[in-house]
């Protein structure tokens, strides 16, 4: 039989063949994120930043192939998609910089069969899980073109990802990581307004049936608001409820946009209007319009007015909003948009008798 000393030894030497093996691998890997580190997957792209004009990136979703374009339109880069909507211009030289930074580790396959495992397949591929990206200079030339891939981490945790470019049929695998794109909302900066509940002094929130539900502030300290209508056999729907009205302004954010003549802005559907302490109103209005799905949606529009006595932080906060919101329609979330149509109905339940 084994004795405790020799199960100690088998013991140790367990651990250190599991350590030499794992030492092994890494070092393996660690080899082949080195093999061609200094080989970049766009040499000279980095130069061409400046020159490039147009960025168009593309994939596969259920079946049909969506496309998100930026271009630059007299110095603004601009969402094509999205009715011009200006383009975060830090976001999109981070975008450039991540493709331009990239740099070649291994070749891998280069038998179409095998893309898919690599995510590299062509985005009109059944079932493609690349985005292709093409950059384009001022008269149209080709800067990049490539499909972006799967990622991995290397043995250190170093970002890695599949990439082919267009017109090749040999795919890479690179080092580095190329920022998520799909999604038009994330080439913008998507700061709709915001305005907290510290800074409201009174609210109108009016439904389609033209009923107004009235928030007032009338104290200071942890409950200064109070429903002004509230009826006598009812009380708020849920311990929130107050707040979520309030702060209907606060840190609120789009998920799309669209310019003012793609759609029609009804009375008829109401409207919110928020009037803060320091002689701001803000009109939310609302419009129902089909979403890509067909499905309809509900979209928003901002305006602003400022009262002759407003100080002097609510006149510069209007000169620094109020074009921009002039201009746009924005869809919220769900959540958001329930906060800014907010009736007697939904704000409030029957109540609770006591005793």
């Amino acid at each position: 039989m084994l004795n405790l000393r020799t199960l100690g030894r088998l013991a140790a030497v367990t651990v250190l063949v599991v350590l030499a093996a794992v030492a092994a691998v890494l070092v393996r890997q660690d080899a082949t994120v080195t093999v061609l580190k200094d080989t970049r997957a766009f040499p000279g792209l980095e130069d061409h930043i400046p020159d490039i004009a147009r960025i168009e990136m593309s994939w596969s979703r259920d079946g049909a192939v969506e496309q998100v374009t930026v271009a630059r339109d007299d110095g603004t880069w601009r969402i094509l998609e999205q009715g011009g909507y200006p383009a975060d211009t830090g976001r999109v030289r981070d975008f450039v910089l991540s493709l331009a930074e990239l740099k070649l580790v291994e070749a891998k396959t280069a038998d179409p069969e095998r893309y898919a495992r690599l995510g590299v397949a062509d985005v009109n591929d059944a079932g493609s899980e690349a985005t292709r990206v093409r950059m384009l200079g001022r008269d149209g030339d080709v800067l990049a073109d490539v499909l972006v891939g799967t990622e991995r981490a290397s043995g250190t945790g170093a970002p890695m990802v599949y990439i082919r470019p267009a017109a090749e049929a040999r795919s890479w695998l690179a080092l580095g990581r190329v920022d998520d794109v799909q999604r038009a909302a994330s080439w913008a900066d998507n700061d709709v307004i915001d305005i907290g509940a510290d800074r409201i002094q009174e609210i109108h929130l009016t439904g389609p049936d033209g009923k107004v539900l009235e928030v007032r502030r009338t104290g200071e300290g942890e409950k200064p608001f109070e429903l002004m209508n509230m009826p006598e056999d009812r009380e708020f729907a849920t311990f929130y409820t107050l707040n979520e009205i309030t702060d209907g302004l606060a840190k609120l954010n789009f998920e799309e946009v669209r310019s003012m003549g793609e759609i029609a802005f009804e009375p008829s559907l109401g409207n919110a209007i928020y009037q803060t302490r320091s002689g701001l109103t803000v009109i939310v209005d609302f419009a129902e319009a089909p979403g890509k799905d067909g499905t309809m949606q509900t979209w928003t529009h901002f305006s602003i007015n400022v009262a002759p006595d407003a100080t002097e932080e609510a006149k510069s906060f209007a000169e620094a909003h109020k074009e921009r919101l002039s201009q746009w329609a924005y869809r919220l979330s769900a959540s958001r948009i329930e906060r800014l149509r907010h009736t007697l109905e939904t704000a409030t339940k029957p109540a609770e008798k006591s005793g």
